[in-house]
């Protein structure tokens, strides 16, 4: 588990830092959540047998990165910024790899084109592909969340405190691992869009089974939706691994800027209201863009220039945000006249356009607009949100002012007045 420490002690500085990420672990683990309702809803109760459980991944696999980081304090391995660079690259292509040969592998099996020869040799080479991934994966964990705390400390979010010698650390500590993202479960009334609950369930779910899900909620007269998280706020913070490196950068920042806002007003206050969420996760987005850009400039941009650049593709048909900006208008003012089945209908005839044009979404309804209008900077919300949070990043002078800024905001209004609105 990486903690960001300068001191002149490695044992002092690998000491302090367990010590710190087990009494956040137990921060996390104890105090609830504060979307969880104290007596089970019918939500809780169609959820129930598939959902995941935050508090159990925790201490499942905290004390995985323990035994990594004792490892380190006795046979630290020391590699060249060079060398950790390409750790991270040789990761990623193999997750992507051992990704692309799943996909292959799974629709063999549907379409029944392949022999079970050729399947047990597909499944040979993933296994392989996955080995290797494992055998890295605690290295190039280690050496991105240090790559982030570095950028994070230069913007001044770290702490100097006098406790063997002059110490400074980030609070709290840059922790991911790489593991399958869970699905979560979206619940939005029919008649407005409005994220009512949200509900993390097994990364582990069948198509049939979360269509099952999806129509018990339709049952109830409400909107559901099944989808994947990009990455979850946990300690350590659960990041899908068969992603692009710049993605994985600005995740693993948004992910960790959830667990400074909820030692702030900000976070505390992130299930107030959907304003408050909506604050949160666009929060979140801008500054772990920049903090992701920042990393991959320090460290990333210069091998990437002397690769092989990109082939250019196609120009795509539709605009893709100026299209799904249109449609939640469009919807927004057909359930404000009370016209709740014709925006399903106007919904899923979208869903079926955005897919003839090369965008698939394989549920467009109420609650993909509820989850994903949260993030006030996406195409899918019609908020202002978004923008007043850039106009404050833009006059903030530093990122680290902007994030400390805006972890001090505990209501909308005080946003508004932050801002001089």
């Amino acid at each position: 588990m990486q903690t960001f420490l300068h001191h002149d002690c490695d044992m002092n500085r690998y000491t302090l830092g367990l010590l710190i990420d087990l009494i956040l672990v137990l921060c996390f683990c104890i105090l609830p959540p504060s979307d969880q309702a104290p007596k089970l809803t019918v939500w809780d109760k169609i959820a129930g047998p598939y959902a995941f459980s935050i508090p159990e991944w925790e201490l499942g696999n905290f004390f995985d990165k323990w035994g990594y980081s004792l490892e380190q304090l006795l046979i630290p391995k020391k590699l060249s910024e060079q060398e950790n660079v390409k750790q991270v690259e040789t990761y990623l292509s193999l997750a992507q790899n051992a990704s692309s040969l799943q996909d292959t592998i799974n629709r063999d099996k549907t379409e029944g084109n392949s022999s079970q020869a050729d399947i047990e040799s597909l499944e040979a080479q993933e296994a392989q592909l996955t080995n290797q991934m494992h055998s890295l994966q605690d290295q190039v964990e280690s050496i991105i969340e240090g790559q982030i705390s570095s950028v994070l400390t230069d913007e001044g979010l770290a702490k100097t405190i006098s406790l063997f010698g002059r110490v400074n650390i980030l609070f709290p500590p840059v922790d991911f691992q790489f593991q399958q993202e869970p699905n979560v479960l979206i619940i939005s009334p029919r008649d407005k869009i409005e994220l009512t609950k949200t509900i993390l369930l097994s990364p582990d779910l069948s198509l049939e089974q979360i269509q099952d899900i999806e129509n018990k909620v339709q049952d109830n007269n409400m909107s559901g939706l099944v989808d994947r998280v990009g990455g979850v706020a946990t300690y350590p913070s659960i990041i899908p691994q068969d992603v692009s490196l710049q993605y994985l950068l600005s995740t693993v920042a948004h992910e960790w800027l959830h667990q400074y806002f909820f030692f702030h007003p900000l976070g505390r206050n992130y299930w107030a209201n959907y304003d408050m969420t909506s604050i949160n996760e666009t929060a979140a987005d801008i500054g772990g863009d920049e903090i992701g850009q920042l990393v991959y400039q320090r460290y990333y941009a210069q091998t990437a220039s002397q690769a092989t650049p990109p082939a250019a593709s196609s120009q795509p048909a539709i605009d893709f945000n100026k299209t799904m900006r249109q449609i939640r208008v469009t919807v927004d003012q057909l359930l404000a006249q009370g016209q709740v089945d014709a925006a399903e209908k106007y919904m899923e005839q979208m869903r079926e356009y955005l897919a003839r044009n090369g965008y698939y979404i394989r549920k467009l309804n109420q609650a993909y607009f509820a989850f994903y209008g949260t993030y006030s900077d996406t195409p899918g919300s019609v908020s202002p949100i978004g923008g007043y949070l850039q106009e404050l990043r833009q006059e903030s002078p530093t990122l680290g002012d902007f994030i400390k800024t805006v972890s001090g905001i505990s209501s909308y209004d005080q946003l508004l007045k932050t801002i001089g609105q």
